[in-house]
C-alpha cells in the first residue's frame, strides 16, 4: 500500500501495517520528514530498490534502561534512507527490493514506556545521512482506511502495562485515522508529545469541546497545532490519547479496565 511520496519516490508498506507521521517527539516528525511504520512482524524495505551502505549499533542515554538502538543507511537512487529501531538482518553492500526484510524491530532506549515497536524511516541527502534534522519532506497520501469517531465515546478493548486500546462506539465516514475535525484527519500523541497534525488546511481544530488554532502549515498540506490542553477520561485526567494512520483504535495512555466505557473531554491548560 502506498502511503507517501518523498522526492518523487513512492513509499509502500503492507496493508496490515499501521503508521504515523506526527505521533512522536522526535524532531523529524514535527517537521514532516519522517514516518514510523508498525509492521506486524519484521520491518520491510519500503522502496522499489536500494543498496545497504552502513549499519551501526547506537548507544542510548545513560539514564534509560535499554542502552542500545540500531541504525541502517540504504542508498535509494540518489538519496539515502535512514532506518532506526531495527536490528539489521542485512549487511553493507546488500541489494534490496520492495518488501525485503530489514530485520526485527526492537524496543529502543529512546522510546516512551507506552511506545510500540516500529521502524523509523527518513529519506535524506547521502552527504548528511545521520543527523536528527535535514531529511526531505514527506507528502502523506489521503487514504480512507478506518472509520472516524462520532462523538466522544470509546470502549476499552485491550490493556497492557502502560496503556490501553479503545474502539469508537459511534462512527461516521472513513479517513486515514479514526479522529477528524470538520472532515480533516488528525494524528498525534495528544497532548503528551505537545503537538498534533491536521491532514488539511483548516484554520482551527475542534476536538471534544475544545477549539485549537492551527499554528503552522507545512508545504505538504499538513497543519500543525500545539497540544496545550488536558485530556479527561470520564472526568479524570490521563497522560494522553494516541491516534495513528490505518489503526481504527485509540491509544489511551492511562489505566482502565477492559470493557470499560470512556468519554473523552479536552480542556484548556
Amino acid at each position: 500500500m502506498r502511503i507517501a511520496i518523498v522526492e518523487e519516490l513512492a513509499l509502500d508498506v503492507p496493508k496490515d501495517a499501521w503508521w504515523s507521521f506526527y505521533n512522536s517527539p522526535y524532531p523529524a516528525h514535527r517537521l514532516g520528514t519522517a514516518v514510523d511504520v508498525y509492521f506486524p512482524d519484521e520491518a520491510l524495505f519500503p522502496f522499489e530498490e536500494g543498496r545497504v551502505v552502513a549499519t551501526r549499533r547506537v548507544r542510548t542515554p545513560g539514564y534509560v534502561p535499554v542502552r542500545e538502538d540500531y541504525l541502517t543507511i540504504i542508498k535509494v537512487e540518489g538519496f539515502c534512507l535512514k532506518v532506526l529501531h531495527v536490528k539489521p538482518a542485512v549487511g553493507e553492500g546488500e541489494r534490496l527490493v520492495l518488501g525485503d526484510s530489514l530485520g526485527k524491530m526492537v524496543v529502543s532506549g529512546f522510546f516512551s514506556s507506552w511506545s510500540d515497536r516500529h521502524a523509523h524511516f527518513e529519506l535524506r541527502p547521502c552527504h548528511d545521512a545521520y543527523r536528527a534534522r535535514g531529511a526531505f519532506l514527506m507528502h502523506p497520501l489521503s487514504l480512507k482506511l478506518v472509520l472516524s469517531l462520532r462523538g466522544n465515546e470509546l470502549e476499552v478493548v485491550e490493556c497492557t502495562e502502560n496503556y490501553c486500546w479503545a474502539r469508537p462506539l459511534k462512527t461516521a465516514g472513513s479517513s486515514i485515522t479514526p479522529l477528524a475535525s470538520e472532515g480533516f484527519s488528525i494524528e498525534g500523541g495528544l497532548p503528551h508529545y505537545r503537538y498534533g497534525a491536521l491532514f488539511g488546511d483548516g484554520e482551527n481544530v475542534r476536538l471534544f469541546g475544545l477549539e485549537i488554532p492551527v499554528g503552522e502549515r507545512l508545504s505538504n498540506g499538513v497543519s500543525i497545532f500545539d497540544a496545550n490542553f488536558k485530556v479527561l477520561a470520564n472526568g479524570k485526567e490521563i497522560r494522553g490519547v494516541g491516534v495513528y494512520c490505518n489503526n481504527p483504535l485509540f491509544k489511551l495512555v492511562g489505566r482502565f479496565e477492559e470493557g470499560e466505557a470512556v468519554k473523552l473531554t479536552f480542556t484548556g491548560p
